[in-house]
């Protein structure tokens, strides 16, 4: 009974354990929203609806079984906005290779959409827009988790081995990638770009490890991205984990190798380019780069904060609170007045709140409209420079043509000496003339005066150009000197004038009257020209008429330019009139003649003006052909504004006037309140001035570097915990943290900008990038300058509480550091100790430094030429240096000096002890490495030595032995790599042609001798042998035991020998072979004695022979005679 009531129980618990089972598979099978995924087919379909980017919303993907799509038609799921469950399931074969960009098995992952549990195996290769492309999503804004890669991914931008873009809504945690990732810029083993949160993800392919010919496609070019780095035709921006980040990137690792040789920029073992937050991540693969190689961030770029101050603005808005309330204490105290009183007191109260707006509202549009036209403003200042290069040569001979307008005033007044002496004119003629001719004289001294004060101008233009203010003075200078000239020019034309009016008496006087009057009015519109270009180039630095002033200026020179032709022409004229003055005035033939000299200075006056003209038309028809300057107006809006502010002021001061006038009885407490109102004004007009007036900052002090302010709570620009096992190589900037940290001139600047308070025109830019506790123990190898163990080159930020222990190295190049190759940032609390080789500025913690704090080394210099130091190569002369300690038995602290205090020597105990020392830095031990394998590390103390060498592991075909190192006195770790040397095959004796050669297999310190010696002994049948032995002797200390061929030359290789060996028993006959003239005999023994000996003829053997030559002859003999009968009977 008991055991059918357990049996029908146990059925029981087995069917309620089944329903468990069943009801949930029975559920999804009911929910519409559940889609089961079993067959290429189920998730070709899949497909096909998602190409409406709701339908997948709200639902749950299950994959019920490993699919594979090879041979499939498949298309990318367009978009997917639901659950995506893989069970761990893996989809392969996945295979897209067609046309088309953002590819993946997703296309877009929404922000609602979640991958989860899923492999992906396949091959991703576009045929061309080959961007934005991953093995899991081309765009993701979803989450992946769980998710895994493996096969190839090639294409152009925005590479990753599992998503191609990580949007800001992004999430990749505890995804992995293996295989080839292969891109131009943006690369990286999970995501080429990050903006999100990479999470815990881990790389193990390889990423840009073959050559990329990266190539600028002109086609596609974004003008608006001149600068970006995906314009630039070299790989750039390619990272083990993300090619480029301004996310998260935490506790991620790369184990793959990362870049090709001497290409690329911007290449590190987690990120290319980090602008971002990362943390806890670890690299053990290669990596590999041409510029800013890092074994963790290529680049470090900072974040950029643009500050606004309250500044002057501020204090005006600030000063009429004051006075707000000041009036409003006034108010108070007036209780009880008149009515009228208290209206006034309202009144003012109101201006001044309506004023602070006005202020409020000119500011922010002044500062509008400046940042919307600096670009203009800077082209506008490069074509006054051009500007002022071309006018300062055709001012200077302007100055030349003032000078033949006062030869020609010298000639004029010598034909007037000699009419006067001939009495050919009246006395009241006489006097006008000459004071004409004083006129040209003055006119043209003037003239000179407003050219030199023209090129003056012109150079105070020059050295103003960039500063708004003294541009304006200089420009109104120019404009000044150029009216002084135009009015010389008139001078010199009311002259001339006045001349032709006296000259015209006698003969044809029309002619020689009309001919000079030409003259004089070419001058005058010469001058009007003038006047008219000077304003017009004055009128380029103002916005609202800087079309029109560029016209303008163009027809003025034009203008000139016709103006001096004229004058040519007027001049040729004046000659011929006076060609007719012997026949005007008949009782003064010479003066006629007299007046050729003037003709012809006349004609080198216009000739030499109309030569100018031609040079100014050119210079502003070309200005007139430059691109209009699109310098946004000063609108209607900011003018009003401006005028708006001018009213409530223009308001506010009456309405104090008439305050004033109002109170004129009032009591002690109010003259009180009027005395403090009125100094209120008087701040307020202060503060209204340096307003106008202006500060004297220039640009580059509005940049501030705040990374050693603290490390805030800034999650950009902070690289943190991470470290790097692998070997970095590149050829400038290569670290093994990170390879540079600088500013990447990237994108529309404003992109990059975190706006703090309130819009002003005082702002600063402040820059903060940070390295902390970060650890190098990678081989650093750097071609070139700036290679560190933790930054290459740093150009700002702060470096604290960072350790390295990898050798570093620049094989043709200066600045390398423990910590920093070279840095204009700081260095503190850093921990330095390894072997340092490279040229010029060579130092513990920085080749060369600025700001160096509490840091600690043990180093050993290799290799160095100037600047070497344990603590630094240099310091910046604006430095900081403070302590800072070593231990070192031959090096100084900065460039061969230590500096009690700052940078000084201690024991290496003493050192150990130092508050914070790491662990790792009191660990002293020698590495021994055979053919990539550690085969011992063996630990020693300070200063002494270790007992005995580890084995090294035997190599077929190789000899191997340790460096050569005094292993009985060490003060520093190092890796010593076992030096396998190929074995010889053959050992001689030397000479050209050897006596004695070995043939074999020996180590490189086998050596080979022999000694030789007369010998005799006598055989087993009591024969007796003479001859020369010789002992061959081959030490081979790597080989236990040696075989090897003899080969003794022979001394007559005609001749028959016999070989000879001793042995324990005596000297026994030996087998041996004949090659050419050697005799080869084989040993495997060390040492090895034999004798050669010509082989005796026995007489038996004479015998014999002699008895066959008789044989023979007998036999020649009777055949002879025997032929002798025969012919006899014939």
């Amino acid at each position: 009974m008991k055991q059918s009531i357990r049996r029908a129980l146990c059925l029981l618990l087995a069917a309620v354990l089944c329903l468990s089972l069943i009801a949930p598979a029975a559920l999804a099978a009911e929910d519409p929203a559940a889609i089961h995924l079993r067959t290429a087919e189920d998730l070709a379909e899949l497909s096909q609806n998602c190409t409406l980017d709701s339908w997948s919303r709200g639902k749950t993907v299950y994959l019920e079984a490993d699919i594979d799509l090879t041979g499939a038609d498949f298309t990318p799921i367009p978009t997917f906005g639901g659950t995506f469950e893989g069970q761990g399931h893996t989809i392969s074969g996945l295979s897209l290779t067609g046309s088309g960009n953002v590819r993946g098995l997703f296309r877009y992952i929404q922000p609602s959409g979640v991958v989860r549990d899923l492999s992906v195996e396949g091959w991703i290769d576009p045929t061309d827009r080959k961007n934005t492309l991953g093995g899991i999503a081309g765009n993701n804004q979803g989450l992946l988790s769980n998710c895994s890669f493996h096969g190839t991914v090639r294409g152009a931008d925005y590479i990753g081995g599992l998503v191609g873009t990580n949007e800001a809504q992004g999430q990749i945690i505890n995804c992995t990638f293996s295989g080839a990732v292969t891109g131009e810029h943006s690369v990286g083993g999970i995501a080429g770009q990050n903006y999100g949160s990479i999470v815990q993800c881990e790389n193990s392919g390889s990423i840009n490890t073959t050559e990329v010919d990266a190539e600028l496609d002109l086609d596609n070019l974004n003008q608006d991205q001149l600068n970006a780095a995906e314009n630039v035709p070299v790989c750039t921006d390619i990272g083990g984990i993300a090619g480029f980040s301004s996310g998260i990137l935490q506790s991620c690792v790369n184990t793959g190798a990362v870049g090709y040789a001497h290409i690329g920029y911007n290449i590190g073992g987690i990120a290319g380019r980090q602008s971002g937050y990362l943390s806890g991540c670890t690299n053990s693969g290669t990596i590999l780069g041409r510029k800013d190689v890092g074994g963790i961030a290529g680049q470090l770029v900072p974040e950029v904060r643009l500050l606004y101050n309250k500044g002057q603005l501020g204090d005006l808005l600030d000063a009429l609170d004051v006075l707000r309330g000041l009036l409003d204490q006034t108010g108070n105290d007036l209780r009880g007045s008149s009515d009228a009183l208290s209206a006034r007191m309202d009144a003012i109260s109101d201006r001044a709140a309506e004023a602070q707006e006005a202020i409020g509202d000119f500011a922010d549009s002044a500062a509008d409209w400046a940042n919307e036209n600096i670009d203009e403003i800077n082209d506008l200042s490069a074509r006054l420079s051009w500007l002022i290069d071309q006018l300062t040569p055709v001012l200077e001979d302007t100055s030349g043509l003032m000078d033949l307008a006062e030869d020609l005033a010298d000639q004029l007044e010598e034909v007037l000496d000699e009419a006067g002496q001939a009495s050919d004119l009246g006395d009241q003629a006489e006097r006008e003339l000459r004071a004409a001719v004083r006129s040209l004289r003055q006119a043209a001294a003037s003239g000179k005066t407003a050219v030199a004060r023209l090129l003056s101008a012109l150079e105070h233009l020059g050295a103003a150009l960039g500063s708004a203010l003294q541009s304006q003075g200089a420009m109104e200078e120019v404009r000044a000197a150029a009216g002084e000239l135009a009015a010389a020019l008139r001078d010199m034309s009311d002259a001339l004038a006045r001349i032709a009016q006296l000259l015209w008496s006698g003969g044809d006087e029309a002619a020689l009257r009309e001919a000079i009057q030409a003259l004089a009015d070419t001058l005058t519109r010469a001058g009007i020209a003038l006047e008219q270009a000077a304003a017009a180039v004055a009128a380029h630095v103002d916005g609202d008429e800087l079309e029109a002033a560029g016209e303008d200026a163009a027809a003025a020179w034009q203008a000139l330019g016709a103006a001096a032709q004229s004058l040519l022409d007027a001049a040729r004229h004046t000659a011929d009139a006076a060609s007719l003055l012997p026949e005007l005035l008949a009782q003064g033939g010479d003066i006629a003649e007299a007046f050729r000299d003037p003709g012809r200075t006349l004609e080198k006056l216009a000739s030499r003006a109309a030569g100018l003209g031609e040079d100014l038309a050119d210079i502003f028809r070309e200005l007139s052909e430059e691109p209009t300057l699109s310098i946004r107006p000063i609108d209607s809006t900011l003018r009003e504004q401006g005028d708006a502010l001018g009213d409530v002021f223009s308001g506010l001061l009456e309405d104090g006037d008439a305050l004033r006038e109002t109170m004129s009885s009032s009591t002690d407490v109010l003259l009180d309140d009027l005395d403090a109102i009125n100094e209120q004004f008087g701040v307020i007009t202060d503060l209204l001035r340096d307003l106008l007036e202006g500060g004297g900052e220039e640009p580059e002090d509005r940049f501030e570097d705040v990374s050693d302010e603290g490390s805030g709570t800034s999650d950009t620009g902070l690289l943190a915990d991470a470290r790097n096992n692998g070997r970095v190589e590149g050829d400038l900037n290569v670290a093994g943290i990170v390879g540079s940290m600088a500013i990447e001139y990237d994108f529309d600047p404003e992109d990059d900008l975190i706006e703090e308070g309130d819009r002003s025109l005082d702002f600063r830019y402040q820059t903060r990038a940070a390295v902390e506790a970060c650890v190098n123990t990678g081989e650093i190898t750097g071609k070139q300058d700036y290679t560190g163990g933790v930054v290459g080159l740093m150009d700002l930020g702060r470096v604290s509480v960072c350790e390295n222990y990898g050798s570093v190295t620049s094989t043709n190049g200066d600045y390398v550091g423990g910590i920093a190759g070279a840095s204009w940032g700081s260095i503190r609390d850093s921990w330095s100790k390894c072997r340092l080789s490279g040229g010029d500025y060579v130092g513990g913690i920085a080749g060369l430094g600025a700001t160096l704090v509490d840091c600690h080394t043990l180093v050993t210099i290799d290799e160095g030429s100037a600047y070497l130091g344990a603590v630094a190569g240099d310091v910046d002369s604006g430095g900081t240096v403070s302590g800072n300690t070593f231990t070192s038995e031959s090096l100084g602290a900065l460039d061969g000096i230590s500096y009690a205090g700052r940078a000084e020597p201690v024991t290496f105990d003493a050192l150990c002890g130092t508050a914070g020392a790491p662990e790792l830095f009191s660990q002293l031990e020698l590495t021994f490495v055979a053919d990539g394998v550690t085969v011992a590390v063996v630990p020693f103390r300070y200063g002494e030595g270790i007992g005995a060498l580890p084995e090294i592991p035997a190599k077929k075909g190789y000899s191997a032995a340790w460096p050569e190192l005094d292993y009985t006195h060490l003060t520093a770790s190092q890796t010593l790599q076992a030096e396998y040397t190929p074995y010889t095959s053959s050992l001689t004796d030397g000479g050209e042609l050897p006596e004695i050669l070995v043939d074999g297999s020996f180590s490189s310190r086998a050596s080979i001798s022999h000694t030789t010696e007369a010998v005799t002994w006598t055989d087993g049948r009591g024969r007796t042998y003479s001859g020369t032995a010789y002992t061959v002797t081959v030490e081979d200390p790597d080989l236990e035991q040696v075989t090897y061929t003899v080969h003794y030359r022979l001394p007559d290789a005609g001749r028959r020998y016999d070989l000879w060996v001793l042995g324990e028993d005596g000297w026994a006959q030996a087998e041996h072979e004949i090659d050419g003239q050697y005799l080869l005999l084989n040993s495997q023994a060390e040492e090895i004695t034999f004798c050669v000996t010509e082989r005796a003829v026995r007489p038996v053997i004479w015998i014999i022979a002699g008895l066959g030559c008789l044989l023979v002859l007998a036999a020649a003999f009777c055949g002879a005679r025997h032929l002798r009968k025969k012919r006899r009977r014939v």
